[in-house]
């Protein structure tokens, strides 16, 4: 025989409410995985305490300006947080600029900031790129540490083999109809 809730829900001192079918947990609480152990010795957290999922704005920027007068027939972005995974996705259309960015390219407005580590970049993958210069292509790119904006990399040459280590240059590249997919997974704080 089920149990039978009560409208107003199960709250319990701990800090665990169950109301209309949904577990609510307090502030620094979560579901703990520390019946598995860890062997490596290192210390770790094993308490799953934060879950998320929304939308953000994706922008296109320079590292030495942003752009003027931009239009936009598709900007999307949306984000998952898992824990201190985040995972996002977007899709950029320009249909115009008054003025591309200065510097080199990158996607700004990140949902959160990558860690802090020393020495570690963030790959990303760039599912689909169109209306650059064929030389200046985006086919991939990294996040820093502590950043909200994603850097676009290129390769150095026409040749496969050549390392994508190349910035995409937004004044050689841009003139106001780019098209952009991209999605990276990164640790945050």
């Amino acid at each position: 025989m089920a149990a039978t809730i009560p409208t107003n829900g199960i709250v319990l001192n701990s800090g665990l409410n169950v109301a209309d079918g949904d577990v609510t947990l307090a502030s620094g609480h979560g579901i703990n995985f520390a019946a598995t152990g860890d062997s490596s010795g290192t210390t770790v957290s094993e308490l799953l305490d934060d879950y998320e999922e929304g939308t953000w704005t994706p922008t296109f920027g320079g590292t030495s300006s942003g752009a003027s007068g931009v239009s936009y027939s598709n900007r999307l972005g949306w984000y998952e947080k898992v824990g201190r995974l985040v995972t996002v996705h977007c899709w950029l259309t320009s249909s115009s600029m008054t003025s591309v960015p200065g510097g080199n390219l990158v996607i700004t407005g990140l949902p959160f900031t990558s860690t802090n580590t020393s020495n570690f970049n963030h790959s990303i993958e760039v599912s689909y790129a169109a209306n650059f210069t064929s030389t200046e292509s985006p086919q991939g790119g990294y996040l820093s540490p502590n950043a909200t904006s994603v850097n676009i990399l290129t390769r150095a040459s026409s040749d496969g083999r050549s390392g994508l280590a190349e910035p995409v240059t937004c004044g050689d590249a841009m003139n106001g109809d780019e098209q952009l997919m991209m999605g990276v997974s990164y640790r945050t704080d």
